[in-house]
């Protein structure tokens, strides 16, 4: 089972939902629904300033989940003929962040701390980054570093919950820069700030050196239950 991934900002959140809600998402359920398995999409939270350095984006992370490739490939999801969003009123103040697609694994390919924490426990924060190794960097030389060196650290991070990532398929169907989904749990913003920001582990900088996080990153902040389950809602625009 693999997963095709959105994160997204859009300039005007009430525009977006409008759209989303009332057109774009009935298209697709329209255009692939009988190969779709689950189709979830999260708002992200209330984020701050913080979290900028690690590219955040306030707005939406949308997953569709197909049974396989193969599935993913005959219904054609990049081909259909969607309906575009509206254009705001006025341009944006700020240059636009773009989206963040891939194509992943429905289940981890790693697990750094083995355990989930009971859904009974939650609400969680759930920190999804989509990352891409820098220009130059080999994905192997990326890879090497990612697992045998920084994952095992950042899962030395105080009150962290669940960490686990997904590895980008091999030769993908559609374009993408990003090599790996990476997931990270904690039980709100105060124990992600004294985990990221405030006492932090002491990271092994990569062999490309560079600034932390030393990857390229599109990352969201959103709760571990999806506001709209596109299956089983039928929500309402605003």
């Amino acid at each position: 089972m693999i997963k095709h991934i959105f994160v997204f900002e859009p300039p005007d959140m009430i525009l977006l939902d409008r759209w989303y809600f009332r057109t774009h998402s009935k298209e697709c359920l329209r255009f692939f629904r009988p190969w779709l398995r689950r189709y979830d999409t999260y708002r992200s939270c209330e984020t701050p300033p913080e979290a900028d350095a690690f590219g955040v984006r306030r707005g939406r992370l949308t997953e569709l989940w197909y049974d396989s490739v193969e599935d993913f490939i005959e219904c054609h999801p990049s081909e259909r003929p969607f309906t575009p969003i509206d254009p705001p009123a006025a341009p944006p103040k700020t240059p636009l962040k773009p989206t963040a697609i891939s194509l992943v694994p429905a289940m981890p390919t790693e697990d750094f701390l083995g355990k989930e924490p009971s859904p009974a426990a939650g609400p969680f924060l759930r920190w999804y980054q989509v990352i891409r190794y820098p220009r130059g960097v080999s994905l192997a030389e990326g890879e090497k570093w990612y697992l045998d060196t920084h994952s095992p650290e950042a899962a030395r991070q105080p009150g962290l919950l669940k960490h686990t990532s997904h590895r980008a398929l091999d030769n993908p169907p559609i374009e993408t820069p990003f090599h790996r989904v990476t997931e990270m749990w904690y039980a709100n913003f105060d124990a992600w700030r004294t985990a990221v920001i405030d006492s932090p582990p002491n990271y092994t900088p990569p062999p490309w050196a560079g600034e932390a996080p030393f990857v390229r990153m599109a990352s969201t902040f959103v709760p571990d239950e999806p506001d709209v389950d596109f299956l089983r809602d039928d929500p309402i625009a605003p």
